[in-house]
């Protein structure tokens, strides 16, 4: 009698499982035209002795779709990327970056001057520049020999 042995391969039979999973929600809940919902954003602040510098990952976003605001020092990026076109969702097999609203909001040290923030937008990278106020900036302080 001849036995017929198949290799054991993980990442085959792992993606065998994801892909049969996928179709199982598919088939309950509809194929969907994206991903909905809110996300977020990856993020970065960066602090120097003069400015805080925040870089917010926003592809596929325009900057018309981002609005920023600071209010009592918690600085809010809010905006929405949206899906390509409903009607191209058809042709579309998988689906895995995020679409819908976005909303990020950061809370900065008491002494920022907000007047002079200032945002940036540039190959899907929004940065936003945030002055430190005068009194809160180091300041050296000489010491005199007497």
């Amino acid at each position: 009698m001849t036995t017929l042995s198949r290799r054991y391969e993980p990442h085959r039979d792992v993606a065998s499982l994801h892909d049969e999973v996928e179709r199982m929600f598919r088939e309950a809940f509809g194929s969907g035209t994206a991903t909905a919902g809110a996300f977020s954003p990856a993020l970065d602040v960066e602090e120097t002795e003069d400015v805080f510098t925040l870089h917010v990952e926003l592809p596929g976003v325009t900057a018309d779709d981002v609005e920023v605001s600071l209010e009592e020092n918690v600085l809010t990026i809010a905006g929405e990327r949206r899906f390509y076109d409903e009607k191209a969702a058809d042709g579309f097999r998988r689906i895995e970056r995020h679409f819908g609203r976005f909303h990020r909001a950061v809370r900065l040290p008491d002494r920022v001057d907000g007047d002079k923030v200032s945002a940036t937008y540039r190959d899907g990278l929004l940065t936003i520049t945030v002055p430190k106020a005068e009194e809160a900036k180091p300041r050296r302080i000489t010491v005199k020999a007497s």
